[in-house]
């Protein structure tokens, strides 16, 4: 969970608090969902970038 340190009035920071103190942390379980969710749409980036290379070249562009 994202902690801040908020200034104090003397210009100093004070101890760390919750940004949003209402949510709870995510589960070791849903970040790993959301990681391999973001490898799936990772690899299907690279997929999408090395057919359009392949494509490229086939059409005798440069790559």
């Amino acid at each position: 969970m994202p902690k801040l340190r908020p200034r104090l009035p003397n210009g100093w920071f004070g101890p760390l608090v919750d940004v949003n103190p209402d949510e709870r942390p995510a589960t070791d379980r849903e970040k790993i969902a959301q990681l391999e969710q973001e490898n799936v749409n990772l690899m299907l980036a690279l997929t999408q970038v090395y057919e359009e290379m392949l494509a490229l070249q086939q059409n005798g562009g440069t790559t």
